[in-house]
């Protein structure tokens, strides 16, 4: 079937980049949700804690939250309400240290980092819940939901996730690097480097025989990744995570059906995140620019308390439950 949703055209004030960003991150009420909480113990001994909403369905929606975020977010409450409130189970997962609660290891998380969401697949295919599993993710959580989609392999236990949808995707590290540089994000890059100054500072205390924290902090992600995302996680250095962990080579491996919507006037990203003629190229993969949004925004919220991006993505999602197959007018997505 030929793929049809309204058009994203907020107000005047979400025509701003930033007023979309900041409302959306800032000011978007949360909408209220019953969480059940489950600590989950990762092969290497550490954890993870994965909030779910049951209702019983056979079909579960993984959420995947972007840099420092949770699952408190605003965006990852809107995106929980609206699929339990469609006859999908929920899990939106916390990565590592972003649960409230440091976690047991030096390792965290990054663009690339599949692994925990691989373990938890398996854990809930072993536990027989489910028949269908679909992700969603959002910019850095987005990433990770490429890559696992792009990586499934031949293991059985993956098969049952069927697709995905992702939200402002910073696809070519190098290049978004240089984007979220720019003097206009100061404000998003002064955020998120303080919140990882204080997990550096926690992990100080924790691994004391470890005396790796800086003498002076840079309000820079080079800086970061260059002393703890790089070393930590199996890469030489900044430059050589952002080149690996990079996730528009991969997009071509993806076979399942999949979305990815980035927003045209995202400062965080770079002209590489918009894969336009990729997204003709390939039968599975889909792919919307809408011209406003900024960085997890498509505010303002409906009647309901909804964005436009949750009504998208359930749509979506539950279009590939029913067919099986999302079959998508090309033309008709690039040009929203």
């Amino acid at each position: 079937m030929s793929f049809f949703f309204k058009e994203y055209n907020p107000s005047f004030l979400f025509k701003n980049a930033h007023a979309n960003t900041i409302s959306a991150a800032l000011f978007r009420k949360k909408l209220p949700l019953d969480y059940e909480r489950q600590r989950f113990i990762l092969n290497d001994g550490d954890f993870i804690d994965l909030d779910f909403v049951r209702k019983g369905e056979d079909k579960l929606v993984i959420l995947m939250h972007g840099l420092e975020g949770s699952s408190d977010r605003a965006y990852i409450r809107g995106m929980a309400k609206i699929f339990s409130q469609n006859n999908f189970d929920v899990l939106s997962f916390n990565f590592r240290g972003c649960s409230g609660e440091p976690n047991l290891t030096m390792k965290g998380y990054h663009m690339a980092a599949t692994e925990d969401l691989e373990e938890v697949i398996l854990s809930l295919h072993k536990s027989g819940n489910y028949e269908s599993i679909y992700l969603l993710g959002f910019s850095l959580g987005g990433s990770v939901v490429l890559r696992f989609l792009a990586k499934q392999g031949i293991n059985p236990a993956f098969h049952k996730v069927k697709g995905g949808v992702a939200f402002s995707v910073p696809l070519h590290l190098v290049e978004a690097n240089k984007a979220i540089g720019k003097f206009e994000n100061i404000m998003y890059r002064l955020r998120f480097l303080r919140s990882l100054k204080k997990k550096m500072k926690q992990k100080q205390e924790q691994f004391p025989d470890m005396p790796f924290f800086p003498a002076k902090w840079k309000y820079n992600f080079t800086f970061f990744d260059d002393f703890y995302t790089g070393p930590f996680h199996g890469f030489l250095n900044a430059n050589d995570y952002w080149e690996k962990a990079g996730v528009l080579s991969q997009l071509p491996k993806i076979s399942l059906p999949c979305l990815l919507v980035n927003a045209e006037d995202d400062s965080f990203l770079s002209p590489f995140c918009f894969p336009n003629q990729l997204a003709f190229e390939m039968a599975n993969f889909h792919f919307l620019k809408p011209k406003w949004g900024g960085h997890v925004g498509f505010m303002p919220v409906n009647k309901n308390g909804f964005l436009w991006s949750e009504e998208l993505a359930l749509h979506f999602l539950t279009t590939i439950h029913q067919k099986g197959v999302y079959s998508v007018n090309k033309e008709s997505i690039t040009k929203s």
